[in-house]
């Protein structure tokens, strides 16, 4: 089934349209005010005037601008850029296949949360918990509210290129947005709620940005969520190509050598399953495949169980065969630098570490440094998501 929704430009950088929402807030400290993302960072460009961009700070992508400049070139090798909303800062190498375009910082002991989104060589803070980047820099997915927990009947799409907000409706409660690899499809994970706030798992969204609709799938085995698990457990992801999709079916009781990850077509049907791979970072991981889609990255232990992640595992999706593993030390698997390259996060010395990880067991190149300070309720706004895009 094919919803079309039709629509016109909204343009706010706060919608007033009232959101459904589905989802219990999880028991947990509340943090003070100072322990709110600093916002002093933000942008005051120019932009179009009316737009969300124009009131988040943000420009269209018009020469000169952010979106431009990632399709033209990179910037000076060795420049360290400072993030905003945390004390961390970003090594911007010049060449890289693949540069930072938008992050989520989590703060509140994990009850809040708010998307930044790359503006030339600063980063802004946007209304959305999650603003997230498309491969090739013309869309923008923006999920509002703070709340990670709370599933969401309609998203925003910006077009970077207009400047124009576009509100989607969708078809049922979602969270946990990805871009396809050519950053033409959104995918969402889709729920039914439950009067006690909980929800359950039945599918996925697609969106297809140019034309602004959305489908619903129907897939895979119903798995009750509920406080932390929203938007982080049986969450579904692109399987390498824009056509196919992939989830874990079992829960952490299965254990690692028995989890199981299945893929899916676009129609909802199991076309394989992998077993004693591992399983996905569903907490880090904006996309687990590399760029070509020939392998993908799990973790072998949990690391919300034993204070430590590793060893990540790399799958040949072809054979279903680990064939890397590394990174005992390692506490998440963050994504791909290209296809020789992993980026994982460290910790070491109360500071958060995103790295660089050759393959073949080359030296670990530092991406990210972030100072990890303590605030009322866990740490002050630190980051959770990264989102790494290939330039284009």
């Amino acid at each position: 089934m094919k919803l079309k929704i039709v629509i016109g430009p909204v343009t706010a950088a706060v919608t007033s349209a009232v959101i459904a929402a589905a989802g219990a807030p999880p028991a947990s400290a509340r943090a003070a005010e100072a322990s709110r993302p600093d916002v002093s960072a933000a942008s005051t460009g120019p932009a179009v005037p009316g737009s969300w961009a124009h009131h988040a700070g943000i420009e269209p992508a018009v020469p000169g601008s952010w979106a431009h400049r990632a399709e033209t070139g990179s910037v000076e090798q060795g420049r360290w850029i400072k993030l905003a909303g945390t004390r961390g800062e970003l090594n911007e190498a010049a060449g890289a296949p693949v540069r930072l375009a938008s992050y989520s910082l989590v703060f509140d002991a994990g009850q809040q949360h708010y998307g930044y989104l790359r503006e030339g060589d600063r980063f802004v803070r946007t209304p959305y918990r999650e603003a997230l980047a498309a491969p090739g820099g013309r869309w923008v997915a923006g999920i509002e509210d703070s709340r990670l927990w709370l599933a969401k009947r309609k998203i925003d799409l910006i077009d970077r290129r207009s400047g124009r907000t576009h509100t989607i409706s969708l078809p049922a409660p979602v969270t946990s947005p990805e871009w396809s690899a050519d950053g033409r499809t959104l995918l969402l994970t889709a729920y039914r709620p439950h009067r006690d706030g909980s929800l359950t798992t039945i599918g996925f969204v697609t969106v297809d940005a140019a034309e602004r609709t959305a489908r619903l799938v129907h897939a895979g085995p119903r798995h009750r969520v509920s406080d932390w698990g929203i938007g982080r457990s049986h969450r579904f992801y692109f399987a390498g190509s824009a056509d196919r999709v992939l989830a874990v079916r079992n829960g952490p009781e299965a254990g690692p050598r028995k989890r199981r990850i299945a893929v899916y077509d676009l129609d909802g049907r199991q076309r394989r399953v992998y077993t004693g791979v591992g399983t996905l970072d569903e907490w880090h991981t904006t996309t687990p495949f590399s760029p070509s889609g020939r392998l993908f990255g799990t973790l072998l232990g949990d690391s919300r169980d034993s204070g430590g992640g590793g060893p990540i595992g790399i799958v040949d999706a072809e054979t279903g065969k680990i064939v890397h593993r590394f990174g005992r030390d390692v506490r998440a698997f963050a994504g791909w630098y290209d296809d020789e390259h992993a980026i994982v996060q460290r910790e070491r010395a109360g500071t958060r570490i995103y790295q660089r990880v050759d393959l073949s067991g080359g030296d670990a190149v530092d991406l990210i440094r972030e100072k990890l300070v303590a605030g009322p309720a866990d740490y002050r706004p630190h980051l959770e998501r990264v989102n790494f895009v290939r330039r284009s």
